[in-house]
């Protein structure tokens, strides 16, 4: 590759795009994302290699990836977009923007604390979004966001998962009721009133669905609801009993109601974080996992 400077007419836009289709491995994605036709931003990346007289990327099955010169060029346009961006707003410090995405369980307990701790010690714009399982899928793989926390996981070639300890699932009850002082089995559950989180088709729900069916348990369901702390609400008033995660049960006293451990361990939730592998090596993303994984630690020598 010849030195940029030799390169006399390369627009910084152009390499703009090519950070784009970098990261997302893909023109198709690329051309989407910033409302351009594919034929468009093929056009520019053959402009830019011919400015810099070689090949950036090779086609692959699933999109494109970086050659070796590719490669070589990815951390000097970064440093030429900061320093383009510092030249414009020389008044502004960069900062970075980190885009969450979860669900309603993970937003009412994990996710305030892990990025209030991230706001110790980065300096980042918070995004955060919630949605269902197949949403956070979309968002990953079209690098629409950062990270998702989830309790199942996500099997894409384009995402990474970290693993953490998973959450044991506990029957809600009201303060008062029979199952408090005795629980005669998990298959008393068929007898109660069932108030269900979210709708049939999410994770969670198949979940409990399925380890009730072992004992064959198949509650009736008298209200579904995709709010934790409206089904707390419920409960407390003799609506019916929930499973709820663990975690999300810190409040269970002030809320009126009481968590009850199941006698069975495979009542419990996975516990994921997913990212793209477009952002695998940025410092942010490694700084933000590193937050994820004391909090997690923390949790674990909490209860122990």
């Amino acid at each position: 590759m010849p030195p940029l400077w030799e390169a006399t007419h390369l627009e910084t836009k152009d390499l703009q795009l090519f950070l784009a289709v970098a990261r997302n491995k893909s023109i198709s994605r690329t051309a989407d994302q910033l409302y351009m036709s594919q034929s468009t931003v093929t056009n520019r990346l053959q402009r830019l290699e011919r400015d810099l007289g070689c090949q950036l990327f090779t086609r692959t099955p699933g999109g494109v990836q970086l050659t070796a010169e590719g490669m070589r060029l990815f951390p000097l346009a970064e440093q030429m977009m900061q320093i383009e961006h510092r030249m414009l707003e020389p008044s502004a410090r960069p900062v970075h923007t980190l885009r969450v995405m979860s669900g309603r369980a993970f937003v009412s307990t994990d996710v305030p604390k892990c990025l209030h701790q991230m706001l110790q010690v980065e300096e980042v714009r918070l995004q955060v979004r919630m949605g269902m399982y197949e949403d956070m899928v979309e968002a990953l793989v079209g690098n629409q966001v950062d990270f998702c926390f989830l309790g199942e996981p996500i099997h894409h070639p384009r995402v990474r998962l970290v693993e953490y300890p998973a959450d044991a699932i506990d029957l809600v009850v009201p303060v008062g009721h029979r199952f408090v002082h005795d629980l005669p089995s998990i298959g008393a559950l068929a007898d109660e009133p069932f108030i269900a989180f979210a709708d049939t088709t999410a994770p969670f729900r198949r979940r409990i669905s399925m380890l009730l069916a072992k004992y064959d348990v198949y509650p009736d369901v008298r209200m579904e609801l995709d709010s934790i702390d409206g089904i707390k609400a419920m409960v407390a008033q003799g609506l019916g009993v929930s499973l709820l995660p663990r975690r999300t049960l810190h409040d269970a006293a002030a809320k009126g109601v009481i968590g009850i451990a199941l006698p069975d361990p495979q009542f419990c939730r996975p516990t994921f974080l997913a990212y793209p592998d477009a952002i695998e090596h940025e410092p942010l993303t490694r700084r933000f996992i590193e937050i994820v994984t004391e909090h997690y630690e923390r949790e674990v020598r909490f209860k122990s």
